[in-house]
């Protein structure tokens, strides 16, 4: 037997993809890449703002979600036609294979993918291990790239349906938006778009960010917003608008604004009102907003003692319903339900929870009440600037399969936090994007802002990281001696973080650039 002659006696077909060059940026200048002829395979991927890609001499446009494929020997140029910068991750390789030709494998051209996010984590994967020297890593790079590919082969194959699925959807939101009055099913406007289900509501969520249903709501309330200001009657404008009478129409307005058809239009006439804040008062001050008086526990927060110094506290337990009523206020804002209930029968009174909203989308409903959206959309702009800088420290140091928890340890119960309200889980979740145990992940992210378990359920809800605040010394510490605590990742890997209850009670604006610090410094510190 020749071994020199193996290849040619028993060969293997085989199919590999060459990695040769990788950035992530996001670029601000109108042109970004200039025309030129490319000479290898691009993959070409936006994360953020918007510009147009020119492929041989038909333009193409590049916004949130968009992917391209790119074949050797066209001609390309690249251009920002945003204020925003455009956020792109560009791509080139080879494709190595012994049996046809890599055109018939792989066809040029916008595609899509069942989940962006994963694509973007894979891309970022990959990214940590781009300048790595050790030969492992170099080999673990390749191997997440192969890996890359091969999901992306079945919406690259030469099999694929060419239709323009983007352009056909983009058709069907441009007439949804003239005909927002029209009752429409997705079975509707997939058949119009003579697409799949699958492939339009895929489409239709990268390019408005929501659903059909989220969608028609938004251009419906935002029409009948300028017919009440206007001054039309309710009934009018419920079927005006598309609702088929008033009630629904009101509930619906309170469900997607936060407030009644009635308040929206008495907030709108008032420059000023004074207010009580029983719930939001960060919020409100991160607005400049100052209320006339606000629950105890609020104004007493660590972040915010100095801030509402002059502002008059009341008992929110028990609630003093009679020395609320004394301060006139004009609009109350109210935690809970059964709190809107009683606060109600004194002044018009908002329903604000941080059970149901996060702290952000919270922001963004008072900065519409109040006539402040520039004022909300500057803190939310800051916030990300200041995570997305905590992120890039994070990425050398944090794998991204490794989990995050934030718990409470009282006397009588063990709390887990979702990403709705307080604790820091936000921060974790949200701001830094880091990954929550499978079952936070699927029963409580946008779900539910906290819940309650056993000692027994602790070890399904703590991640390989875990922050920590202890309200019970006394079973925190029975509690850590048991073995099975002592075996948790998190602590044998001595990835337990403790946080302080005064320092991380609320999640409004200000409280969370501050709880954002202390936990980056935590984790930098191990």
């Amino acid at each position: 037997m020749n071994l020199n002659m193996l290849h040619a006696a028993s060969p293997v077909n085989s199919l590999s993809f060459q990695l040769h060059g990788m950035l992530q940026g996001s670029f601000s200048h109108p042109i970004i890449v200039p025309q030129q002829e490319l000479t290898t395979y691009t993959l070409i991927v936006a994360q953020q703002g918007e510009g147009v890609l020119t492929w041989n001499n038909e333009e193409h446009s590049l916004m949130y979600g968009t992917c391209f494929l790119l074949n050797p020997h066209c001609t390309i140029e690249i251009e920002n036609t945003d204020q925003s910068p455009l956020s792109l991750w560009i791509l080139t390789f080879s494709i190595h294979m012994n049996e046809s030709h890599p055109s018939s494998l792989l066809n040029a051209g916008e595609f899509c993918v069942p989940s962006f996010e994963a694509l973007i984590r894979e891309l970022k994967e990959i990214s940590q291990k781009q300048h790595a020297i050790d030969a492992q890593k170099q080999m673990a790079a390749h191997g997440n790239f192969q890996k890359l590919m091969g999901s992306l082969l079945q919406h690259l194959g030469p099999h694929k349906k060419t239709e323009n699925s983007r352009q056909a959807v983009l058709e069907i939101i441009a007439a949804l938006k003239e005909n927002y009055q029209q009752d429409v099913s997705v079975e509707e406007l997939a058949k119009q778009a003579k697409i799949s289900i699958r492939r339009f509501t895929h489409w239709f969520k990268l390019l408005t960010g929501t659903n059909v249903s989220g969608f028609m709501t938004a251009l419906r309330i935002s029409h009948a917003k300028q017919l009440l200001l206007s001054g039309g009657r309710l009934q009018e404008i419920a079927d005006t608008v598309g609702y088929r009478d008033e009630f629904y129409f009101n509930r619906r307005f309170k469900q997607t604004v936060g407030i009644s058809p009635g308040q929206f239009i008495r907030n709108h006439k008032k420059q000023q009102v004074n207010i009580c804040a029983m719930s939001c008062l960060g919020h409100l001050l991160a607005l400049g907003i100052r209320p006339v008086a606000a629950a105890k526990n609020l104004a007493n927060n660590l972040h915010l003692r100095e801030l509402s110094s002059d502002i008059h506290k009341v008992n929110s337990i028990p609630m003093q319903l009679e020395e609320i009523a004394n301060l006139q206020p004009e609009l109350i804002l109210a935690p809970c339900q059964n709190d809107y209930d009683k606060l109600s029968t004194i002044a018009p009174t908002l329903l604000l929870s941080g059970n149901e909203h996060n702290p952000l989308s919270l922001l963004r409903m008072l900065g519409e009440t109040f006539n402040k959206q520039q004022e909300a959309e500057q803190w939310i702009v800051q916030y990300n600037r200041k995570t997305e800088r905590h992120k890039a420290r994070l990425a050398d140091i944090v794998a991204s399969d490794e989990t995050f928890s934030s718990i409470e340890i009282r006397s009588d119960s063990i709390y887990v936090f979702g990403n709705f309200w307080c604790r820091g889980a936000y921060n974790l979740y949200d701001g830094l994007e880091l990954a929550a145990p499978a079952i936070i992940q699927q029963e409580m992210i946008n779900k539910e802002a906290y819940r309650i378990i056993s000692e027994e359920q602790l070890p399904l809800y703590v991640g390989d990281h875990l922050f920590l605040t202890v309200v019970d010394p006394e079973r925190f510490k029975q509690l850590s001696a048991t073995l099975w605590w002592k075996s948790l990742p998190a602590v044998k890997n001595n990835h337990v973080y403790h946080t302080q209850l005064e320092k991380f009670r609320v999640s409004d604006p200000i409280s969370l650039h501050k709880q954002l610090d202390t936990q980056m410094k935590l984790l930098l510190a191990r």
